[in-house]
């Protein structure tokens, strides 16, 4: 118990003196013309938002993490949405892009930045973490240490159960 009560101020202690918002709502265009909602998103579970371009170095080289988190929880519920913020001119760069690193985790297109703008995201890359309550819990701008959004992560999924328990 003192663990998971040092755990969650830890995380709590990350997210700073921030008050809690409330993420605001999108529904963006991914590179194969379906739409991502956020609010559709939710109802399966936490979302993880990555905001990112295909210029920008530290993106890049943040993506095979983002991919390793994406294989490890998305059978318990966790999305990641890699929001492209390369603009109208940058569109045709995108597919390419994401093919050449192999990425499978859900890609949207913010082609006027206006999600950015709403997101308050100021830097690229920005991770914001999302419970399934609309409540932002945790945001990383820049290339951050992972140990924190896995640890977040971890707090808001349904635990994974052991092959002894489910015997």
């Amino acid at each position: 118990m003192k663990k998971l009560i040092l755990s969650m101020f830890s995380v709590c202690f990350i997210i700073g003196s921030a008050q809690a918002t409330t993420a605001p709502e999108f529904n963006l265009t991914a590179p194969d013309g379906k739409r991502v909602q956020l609010s559709k998103l939710l109802k399966e579970g936490p979302v993880l938002l990555d905001f990112w371009a295909t210029w920008c170095k530290p993106c890049i080289k943040g993506m095979p993490k983002l991919e390793e988190i994406h294989k490890k929880y998305k059978d318990r519920g966790l999305t990641i949405v890699g929001i492209n913020e390369d603009g109208p001119r940058g569109q045709n760069r995108i597919r390419p892009f994401l093919r050449g690193r192999k990425i499978s985790f859900q890609i949207a297109i913010d082609s006027d930045g206006g999600v950015m703008k709403r997101m308050q995201v100021r830097a690229l890359p920005t991770t914001i973490l999302i419970a399934q309550d609309d409540e932002i819990v945790l945001r990383q701008a820049g290339l951050s240490d992972p140990a924190p959004l896995i640890e977040a992560i971890e707090m808001l999924l349904p635990k994974k159960e052991s092959k002894d328990e489910s015997e």
